[in-house]
């Protein structure tokens, strides 16, 4: 054979295995709308989840502030007790220092008063 017709021979070849590939491979069938129509179904689920996320963050925002508010009264309630407690062991220790006949005459006087007040004349 010769060198022309050994060449077109293989060019032949070639083509037709190249048209093969393109034109002769079984179609594959893929159902498109059934994966547009489950796209769109988890595009509307993921809209659907961002908005519940939104109400959740404005929710736990709302319960913050709250929380905030709560802290504030609680430090305000334990700043009242302190000057409680800091007032009754002023008033303990007085009553501590005093002694017995000091002692005897404040309860002589408050008992007296109370006494007379509720004594009928």
């Amino acid at each position: 054979m010769s060198k022309n017709l050994q060449g077109y021979l293989l060019f032949a070849i070639l083509g037709m295995f190249v048209a093969y590939m393109i034109w002769g491979q079984p179609k594959i069938d893929v159902d498109i709308k059934s994966y547009e129509l489950k796209i769109q179904m988890l595009e509307k689920r993921i809209d659907s989840i961002k908005t519940q996320n939104g109400l959740l963050e404005f929710r736990a925002d709302s319960l913050n502030v709250k929380l905030a508010d709560y802290d504030k009264e609680i430090n305000k309630l334990k700043s009242q007790i302190y000057v409680i407690k800091r007032e009754t062991k002023k008033k303990l220790d007085a009553v501590d220092t005093l002694g017995n006949s000091e002692l005897q005459k404040f309860f002589t006087e408050r008992y007296l008063k109370r006494f007379d007040r509720d004594s009928i004349n």
